[in-house]
């Protein structure tokens, strides 16, 4: 199976769900702990023919992997399986099935030539799975359709598939998957099933990280990453975890008025930039937590920041501005300006 060890009570609970299925499921969880994963052994579970709604049970192993639906599904030619993903998550081939199906609704040539791939789940996506689910299924007697993340759906992708939502077409089933399900409208999420994955205690999060980590990265990536196995590896993988401590160093010169914020804000530029602001509230959440209660985030001991005369108040306002640039971060931002603007606000934190 695809699932991780910490996902087996998740997957007890939802191979139920096969009994009376919603024509919505919602499955969220915190980035990093497997939902890729998780959600597509799902939707090879639904399309299985050995399973029938009467012999699911909550000690049910999942999709059998031998027949012709699983057959196909893991060569990634199933014609009642479909994916809806942005440009950046199928470039990236972080799970290579996801890749193959999603090409189906990408313009896989086109996006190659890019060099900044879109993070935007277009209407034009939404709508040819619309075209797509309104026909009668090849070979198995369900569509289904994931889409990946969830929350990347533009306005308009958003209202098309609520119309999908709000009349579905017979034996069809749409998986929608985020890490940030708030983000998502009400009226979408009221017509789902929602359920959310656990994330990994500690044990499991270091057992599985010792397989793909060094023994001395292990700790800071798993800490980084907020207890997500999947991100911490991610993050030592794209190379953020190498230079995290490049950043602490540079926002304390910054604060110090040592380094210049605008090309500071050039160097971090380099960085991927959802993976930065994230890092970057995380940081800004840890300083206003260490100034009002005095505990000590990790990165306390390698750098120094004058606390003494930070503004609290001038914090929590640099966590509401990372928050708006988070929320249009998959939309069309000027990154490099949107960097000098946090610089420059984090350099006037301190009165």
């Amino acid at each position: 199976m695809m699932i991780f060890s910490w996902q087996q009570s998740d997957w007890h609970r939802l191979a139920r769900y096969r009994n009376k299925p919603h024509h919505g499921l919602l499955i969220n969880g915190q980035s990093g702990i497997g939902k890729r994963e998780f959600s597509f052994e799902l939707c090879q579970y639904l399309l299985c023919n050995a399973v029938s709604g009467e012999d699911v049970s909550e000690e049910d192993n999942g999709p059998c992997g031998q027949c012709q639906n699983c057959r196909l599904f893991n060569a990634g030619t199933h014609p009642d399986f479909h994916v809806l993903t942005n440009e950046l998550e199928s470039a990236e081939g972080r799970l290579s099935l996801l890749t193959d199906y999603s090409n189906r609704y990408l313009d896989s040539a086109a996006r190659e030539k890019k060099t900044k791939h879109s993070r935007v789940i277009s209407v034009d996506q939404v709508r040819g799975l619309i075209e797509r689910f309104s026909t009668h299924a090849h070979i198995s007697t369900t569509k289904v359709a994931l889409i990946f993340p969830a929350d990347c759906m533009n306005i308009n992708a958003a209202n098309a598939l609520l119309k999908l939502l709000e009349e579905p077409p017979p034996d069809s089933i749409l998986v929608l998957v985020t890490a940030n399900p708030s983000h998502l409208p009400a009226t979408i999420r009221s017509r789902c099933m929602t359920q959310t994955l656990a994330t990994p205690d500690k044990e499991s999060a270091l057992a599985w990280l010792a397989q793909h980590l060094p023994e001395q990265q292990i700790d800071i990536a798993l800490t980084l990453a907020n207890g997500g196995p999947l991100e911490a590896r991610r993050l030592s993988d794209t190379g953020f975890l190498q230079h995290h401590q490049a950043c602490l160093i540079g926002f304390a010169g910054v604060v110090a008025k040592q380094v210049n914020p605008v090309d500071f804000a050039g160097q971090l530029n380099k960085l991927e930039f959802e993976q930065l602001l994230a890092w970057f509230h995380r940081f800004v959440t840890e300083l206003a937590k260490f100034c009002v209660t005095g505990i000590k985030p990790y990165w306390m001991e390698s750098i120094r920041i004058d606390t003494q005369n930070v503004s609290v108040e001038r914090l929590y306002g640099l966590y509401d501005r990372i928050s708006y640039y988070r929320r249009i971060a998959r939309g069309t931002v000027n990154e490099q300006l949107a960097l000098e603007d946090l610089v420059l606000a984090f350099q006037r934190v301190v009165v």
